[in-house]
């Protein structure tokens, strides 16, 4: 039994590395593609439609593909969707500490929860 909570706490932790990377790489590009524009008048930095879009396509592929591997490393299902708190829990520390709208922080925890789904979805496929 140790030896499976072990398996699955490091599974959790390999696939929280590989969704946080690739969500960085997500934002990485999506800054350089629309940087963030500041605004002397008001003092504020405007965060253009191009990078929240890739955000959230990086919180999409982060969570299924951080998921996804935590779920095959660890043999179940439970690490991927602490891989998907992880992310739902970023997601929502970002969006309160910019104050963001509140369609932001539904996205936050929509997206990183069907991506999970999927991903287990995807994990049994392949374990069948």
């Amino acid at each position: 039994m140790t030896k499976t909570v072990l398996r699955s706490a490091i599974a959790a932790v390999i696939g929280i590395v590989v969704a946080f990377g690739l969500i960085w790489l997500a934002q990485y590009a999506g800054s350089e593609i629309s940087p963030d524009v500041y605004d002397p008048d008001t003092g504020e930095i405007l965060i253009p439609l191009g990078s929240t879009i890739a955000l959230v396509v990086g919180w999409f592929v982060g969570t299924f593909a951080g998921g996804w591997l935590a779920m095959r490393v660890s043999a179940g299902t439970g690490p991927g969707w602490i891989v998907a708190g992880a992310v739902i829990g970023a997601a929502l520390y970002r969006a309160v500490t910019l104050a963001d709208s509140w369609w932001i922080m539904a996205v936050g925890v929509a997206v990183p929860l069907f991506a999970a789904w999927l991903a287990q979805r995807a994990a049994s496929i392949v374990a069948e």
